[in-house]
């Protein structure tokens, strides 16, 4: 009888007791939900090579039992090439890779570049340790304390940037954290306890489970609005946290954008007092690459025009440009007959007023770039003893670093300088002239004019001011790069089709994505290989940086300068309370943000929005409240789909089983029905079948001492049964199956009753 019970479920013990192990089904949910985080997509993957190595390691930790010294010794080794092989993966990581492994690992990610090596590195080292903890805190040393700690760490890692864990790894982490903690409980028998095989405790284990997951669901829970404020300024204090910070704001050389994607990180980073939503910009990149799909900076990003040591500064005017031409065609009417100005002789370039935001960091530590408003007219007042120095691109840096928790108060125009129509149609008329051309002439109207020689007189100054923007404008071949793609090229121009003027071309470009089935989509994950032409022409799905990499390309390719920049935007109120309640709004890593900067003639660098996430309505959001909800709902049918199958499965079961029979030749038949007889009984394989007819009998009273017999004959004499035979065993079977019925019913009304 045991003979043919190890044959029969060899290969199904192995796997019960292997592969469906509780503790590396544990230690695999746990992997994958601490690598979903630094790279959701590839979570499945990353389960599946946990399933390998885990067993692998449970193995290796099953031969320590037995051989202390040598499985020691095997541990060391094998936990040495976990490390060698997690420091391989950090060197090839740190190529062209400005931040340590270190300091990437205690950083937000959403703040960081993908790195696959760093990613596998963290993976080896918590797999290792993850493995060998798990392990020895359940089937070595029974610790509920210690397991616990194990069980929060996923929650750590998620919690030390403010995010939420995707609600199925907490409910099944909850879940096989409490059957664990179960069936590893270590119990000692006395008179009132009495010890089962640990088989027997797994329907009562699974059944509380399911029931305190659908409670813990479908419980209401408080709303908590937590304000991390005080204690992210004290993290930011820190001396380590300083150099960290300091080391990711150092300006970077390139930008792939994966910091856009999916971000769920609300960590306050700056407080701002304005008077309306603005584009905050802290870094700009001049070269797009195709093949890698990445923007790298050039030497325009570190060019420094200007530094001001002494505030209130003003740092450039919007619209001056674009006064200075009027200028020119009031004081010359054939340079204004030449242009196209006449018109507008006599008119008045609208200038917004200036108006004033004010930026408190709360969390960056020491940095250095302040981020910028779009628009920006001066810089009016700083907390800082170092002097700041005006780039470029638009940018301002500190000459030092920033101090911990500096501010800065910027003077910006508001963006309706387009709006107005003379400047509309001034800014029209310039670009359909030869621009180089007309700045040359303005410039030599204003410097020689009759009667007007002082170099430091007003009209020299303005005609200063247009010799240096031709001679920077001449030098904008690389704001005019798309990589000669042939696909761009072609939708640029039939994009732009019809249209004369910068400005126009711009809006239509801008537009193109509102109307188009463009979706935005934060948790689109771009495949190795796919670039913008994939969003154009293919996906049409992706966030901010796909779209303003596709303006940014497709402006160039319509002969307009461009530049991709990044940045946030500021668009949340903010309604707390402490010291920061006189501010407007709250800028968080969910607000970082990419756009275009675009360069309209006669007018200078502006930017645009074709992002659709910023004008379209935002998704409602859940929140984790209402994801339990739902979560519970589905257990709870579930919960109740199980009970029902527990009820009905011994009457189907049973059925199934007598269907089956009459298919199958009678010597199969009898060895089948007395292992069913000896699981319904549940009686070990330890006895011979007359033994367990015995049992039977006993137990219930049912007679199979015939089908013992022929099971005997059958297995042991090789006699071939006939139908006769089959057909015996069957009835005896079902007698044996109706008889424990009928005596389970009987206990159960007779504990009742007492």
């Amino acid at each position: 009888m045991r003979e043919t019970e190890i044959k029969e479920t060899g290969m199904k013990r192995f796997a019960l007791k292997y592969l469906c192990d509780p503790v590396l089904i544990y230690t695999v949910i746990v992997m994958m939900s601490i690598m979903y985080h630094y790279r959701d997509k590839l979570a499945f993957f990353y389960g599946a090579i946990s399933l390998v190595l885990g067993f692998l390691l449970f193995r290796l930790f099953d031969y320590m039992n037995k051989h202390k010294l040598l499985g020691g010794i095997a541990y060391c080794f094998v936990g040495t090439m976990f490390f060698i092989a997690a420091s391989i993966c950090i060197e090839k990581g740190s190529v062209d890779y400005n931040v340590p492994f270190g300091v990437w690992f205690i950083t937000p990610q959403i703040a960081l570049d993908y790195n696959k090596w760093f990613t596998m590195a963290v993976y080896l080292l918590f797999m290792i340790f993850m493995g060998s903890v798990i392990y020895y805190f359940t089937r070595i040393r029974y610790r509920i304390f210690m397991s616990f700690l194990v069980f929060i760490i996923p929650f750590a890692i998620y919690g030390k940037e403010n995010e939420t864990m995707p609600i199925p790894f907490v409910i099944v982490l909850s879940m096989m954290y409490i059957v664990l903690m179960v069936y590893f409980r270590q119990l000692k028998s006395d008179e009132k306890t009495v010890l089962v095989a640990k088989g027997e405790t797994w329907r009562s284990v699974g059944i509380f489970t399911l029931v305190f997951a659908v409670i813990a669901s479908l419980v209401p829970k408080p709303t908590v609005d937590t304000d991390r404020s005080v204690l992210e300024s004290m993290i930011s204090a820190e001396r380590f946290t300083d150099r960290l910070v300091s080391m990711l704001s150092v300006f970077r050389d390139t930008s792939s954008g994966s910091q856009y994607r999916d971000v769920t990180n609300n960590t306050t980073l700056y407080y701002a007092k304005a008077n309306e939503d603005l584009h905050l910009k802290t870094s700009t990149f001049t070269s797009y690459d195709y093949s890698s799909d990445v923007w790298s900076s050039s030497e325009r990003e570190r060019n420094q025009l200007m530094s001001y040591r002494w505030l209130p500064a003003e740092v450039e005017t919007p619209g001056e440009l674009t006064e200075n031409i009027l200028k020119a065609a009031e004081l010359d009417s054939s340079f204004a007959e030449k242009y196209g100005l006449t018109k507008f002789v006599g008119s008045k370039v609208y200038i917004p007023e200036e108006e004033e935001v004010k930026l408190y960091s709360v969390y960056s530590g020491k940095t250095k770039y302040a981020p910028v408003p779009e628009g920006m007219t001066s810089i009016i007042d700083k907390s800082t003893d170092d002097p700041l120095e005006y780039m470029e691109t638009g940018l301002i840096r500190s000459s030092g670093e920033f101090d911990r928790f500096y501010n800065i108060t910027f003077g910006y125009m508001s963006d309706v300088f387009f709006a107005d129509p003379t400047n509309l149609g001034i800014l029209n008329a310039v670009s359909q002239a030869d621009y180089v051309e007309l700045l040359r002439d303005a410039s030599d109207v204003l410097f020689y004019t009759e009667g007007d020689f002082s170099i430091n007189s007003d009209l020299a100054l303005r005609a200063d001011s247009l010799d240096e923007e031709r001679k920077e404008y001449r030098n904008f071949e690389d704001y005019l790069d798309y990589g000669d793609s042939d696909r761009i090229y072609d939708l640029a121009m039939e994009i732009t089709e019809g249209l004369d003027t910068d400005y126009e071309k711009a809006k239509a470009i801008e537009l193109y994505f509102y109307n188009n089935d463009f979706v935005y989509d934060t948790k689109y994950m771009k495949s190795v290989g796919e670039n913008v032409e994939s969003f154009l022409f293919r996906t049409k799905r992706g966030v901010c940086v796909e779209y303003a990499t596709a303006m940014v390309l497709l402006a160039r390719a319509a002969g307009i300068p461009a530049r991709y920049c990044e940045g946030f935007s500021m668009s949340e109120p903010f309604s707390g309370a402490g010291e920061f309640q006189d501010v407007d709004y709250v800028i968080t890593p969910q607000h970082a943000h990419a756009y275009p900067e675009l360069y309209i003639r006669g007018y200078g660098w502006t930017y645009f929005e074709p992002t659709l996430g910023d004008s379209a309505p935002e998704e409602t959001k859940r929140t984790l409240a209402q994801t339990l909800m739902t979560a519970g709902l589905f257990l709870l049918g579930l919960l109740v789909m199980l009970i029902v199958f527990i009820l009905l499965y011994p009457t189907l079961s049973h059925r199934f089983f007598l269907a089956r029979s009459r298919k199958k030749s009678a010597n199969e038949t009898v060895r089948k029905i007395m292992q069913r007889i000896c699981k319904l009984y549940n009686i070990r394989d330890v006895y011979t079948s007359h033994e367990a007819a015995q049992k039977v009998m006993e137990i219930s009273g049912a007679d199979i001492y015939e089908a013992a017999h022929l099971f005997d004959e059958a297995e042991y004499g090789g006699v071939v049964l006939t139908e006769t035979d089959k057909q015996k065993a069957i009835a005896e079977y079902i007698n044996a199956y109706n008889a424990y019925r009928e005596t389970k019913k009987k206990r159960r009304i007779t504990t009742a009753a007492n």
